[in-house]
């Protein structure tokens, strides 16, 4: 004899009414948009950050290489020059 098929459903073991089941499984889809809103909106400005600071780490560096390029030119200006020979 096969087992009577039961209307009620279960969630974690325990058994829920088809109304119950349907309000919690509404409510479960608008909390996980809800959440997914609300960490993308933290997200954002985090991403932006790191993005700004990416930006002032190659603009350092540029800067230091740009730096060091023009040490060596005035260097070789310096060695090149008569006026400095003195």
């Amino acid at each position: 004899m096969s087992k009577p098929v039961s209307r009620r459903s279960s969630f974690l073991g325990l058994p829920l009414a088809p109304l119950p089941a349907s309000a919690l499984l509404v409510c479960t889809a608008v909390g996980a948009v809800v959440v997914i809103g609300v960490l993308s909106l933290a997200l954002v400005p985090l991403l932006f950050a790191i993005g700004i600071g990416f930006a002032w780490l190659l603009a350092a560096l540029l800067l230091g290489w740009a730096g060091i390029e023009a040490m060596a030119a005035l260097e070789r200006w310096f060695e090149n020059d008569p006026r400095f020979h003195r």
